[in-house]
């Protein structure tokens, strides 16, 4: 695990770096991007966080829910290699989903602000953004199950034109809590609650850049904890697509809340907490930074 703390440590510095080389040499006057703009900020960015941290933490943190209910004996281990198996569905999934969100929050709060004609509530920018998440999650949801599937060891040699052939509809089970527990929610961390946490920070460090990445991180920390019941619920019924344990989002809750207590729900955070927690500030940095090359 130290080996990618320092890997993200150094890629959190480098982008840090190359933002506040930006912004010294060229102050740009602010105006919004582009519906296409948008769409290639965003998947970058979506793309980039899941190459790393995102695919190993993802799938340590289902590693550690799995193992939760399991013998010591019995436990799989965090292999590294293995965490990029259904790397490709994965980050062709969060491509397009990132850039649908940042399409929606830029074009989308423009038009509603047009429309209403005055600037939006926090509320409601909340909720424009929670729509972008459970709107991903038609596109997320699939992606994971054949992330998960792939990373199963009994499906070792397949590839994700097999997964999702085998899966077909049930690569949409746990649909519900990742859609309206998890990304709605995630959404309006990454886009709101974490400029929010850069502008408190502000106050105490004065420095833009490490605003952002003390107020990004704080707010990813909140954000996993908020929304990881929903992440567990869904790994859950995406491991067991013959509904043998699982039958419904209902029901998983109250099963895991029987079998693990409540903090079954949240078995696992301590490494999405940790993929979270980095992911914010660097879908700020990366965002800012692509933007400010955009508009050059």
């Amino acid at each position: 695990m130290k080996r990618y703390v320092t890997f993200f440590i150094t890629l959190c510095m480098v982008a840090t770096m190359q933002l506040h080389s930006s912004d010294q040499q060229q102050k740009q006057p602010a105006k919004p991007l582009t519906l296409g703009q948008s769409i290639v900020v965003g998947g970058v960015v979506g793309a980039a966080e899941v190459a790393f941290p995102g695919q190993p933490l993802s799938y340590a943190m289902n590693v550690a829910i799995k193992n939760a209910q399991l013998p010591q004996v019995q436990r799989e281990r965090f292999v590294f290699s293995h965490s990029y198996k259904g790397f490709a569905a994965n980050a062709l999934g969060q491509m397009p989903i990132t850039a649908m969100q940042k399409a929606v929050q830029s074009k989308g709060t423009q038009w509603a602000e047009k429309e209403k004609g005055s600037a939006l509530s926090d509320w409601q920018k909340a909720g424009v953004s929670y729509a972008a998440g459970v709107a991903g999650a038609v596109i997320d949801t699939p992606s994971n199950a054949v992330q998960l599937y792939l990373q199963d060891k009994a499906n070792a040699g397949q590839n994700t034109a097999q997964a999702l052939r085998t899966l077909g509809g049930k690569s949409f089970r746990g649909f519900a809590p990742n859609a309206f527990l998890k990304e709605g929610p995630f959404v309006v961390g990454y886009q709101m609650l974490a400029q929010k946490g850069a502008q408190v920070a502000q106050k105490y460090v004065g420095d833009n850049l490490a605003a952002v990445a003390l107020g990004g991180a704080a707010a990813g920390v909140v954000t996993a904890v908020a929304t990881h019941p929903g992440a567990v619920m869904r790994n859950k019924m995406q491991n067991d697509p013959d509904k043998k344990t699982y039958t419904s989002s209902w029901q998983t809750a109250k099963k895991v809340c029987v079998d693990e207590g409540v903090k079954g729900l949240f078995n696992g955070l301590k490494e999405r907490g940790t993929r979270v927690a980095i992911a914010v500030p660097l879908y700020v940095a990366y965002t800012t930074l692509l933007e400010a090359q955009m508009k050059k």
